[in-house]
């Protein structure tokens, strides 16, 4: 979809459900560690914002096969020559267009995923020892307990180096390069000029239905309260 906005060029790039998934991951993120910091009472929400970081993660995989055009892995997850091509397009004047993440980008998301999944998922089987224990605690061993408490804590570290990694490129794209990658996350919108080169048409791109992303949400929350309900 090409259309006009403001008066320049934009094309739509990211459909609403991809923009809430980014940005409520954000807001719970920062509440996890928030509340991971605090301790005590507050690790109760420490537990039940994991279990929504968790549903989010799963319906982001989903996304990613059914979702739309950009959203989906087999449009931004590529091999390592286009990665290499895109490195050196960076180097040239003026900012690499691409319809949605670029070829770094890609398998920056897919590292953000994996990660988040191993942070989620080892702490289902966390415990403080004191108050709290992860939903899963009592179907594991003590060892395996001892385990993913040790790899829970100290995971988060390879996280925010990831996240790190992901504002620092998004801020060096806004500076340095003029395309703002926050704003399209925010807005759905590019400049069709951060798109696809001066001349080219921009390619068709498939938007999918906020109810298909309602059915995947409510999919990726049973499998939750499935996991969650295992050891009650």
């Amino acid at each position: 979809m090409d259309e006009t906005q403001n008066g320049a060029r934009m094309v739509r790039i990211w459909d609403l459900p991809t923009r809430l998934f980014k940005w409520a991951l954000v807001v719970l993120v920062v509440a996890q560690v928030t509340t991971g910091t605090l301790g005590g009472e507050w690790l109760a929400w420490h537990f039940r914002s994991g279990y929504a970081i968790l549903t989010l993660l799963i319906f982001r995989i989903l996304w990613g096969f059914v979702g739309s055009t950009t959203a989906r892995f087999s449009n931004f997850v590529k091999g390592p020559a286009a990665a290499w091509k895109h490195v050196a397009r960076l180097f040239r004047h003026g900012g690499p267009p691409e319809v949605g993440h670029n070829a770094i980008g890609g398998w920056m998301i897919l590292a953000l995923i994996l990660a988040l999944l191993v942070q989620a998922g080892s702490g289902l089987f966390t415990t403080d020892d004191i108050l709290v224990d992860g939903p899963l605690v009592s179907q594991a061993s003590e060892g395996w307990v001892k385990s993913m408490t040790s790899l829970h804590k100290r995971w988060i570290n390879l996280i925010f180096v990831l996240v790190g990694l992901h504002v620092l490129a998004a801020l060096l794209y806004l500076v340095v390069k003029k395309q703002n990658l926050i704003g399209a996350m925010i807005t759905g919108w590019k400049k069709r000029a951060d798109v696809v080169p001066p001349g080219e048409a921009v390619p068709p791109l498939r938007f999918a239905s906020s109810l298909l992303a309602l059915v995947c949400l409510a999919i990726s929350a049973a499998i939750v309260y499935g996991i969650v309900s295992i050891g009650a």
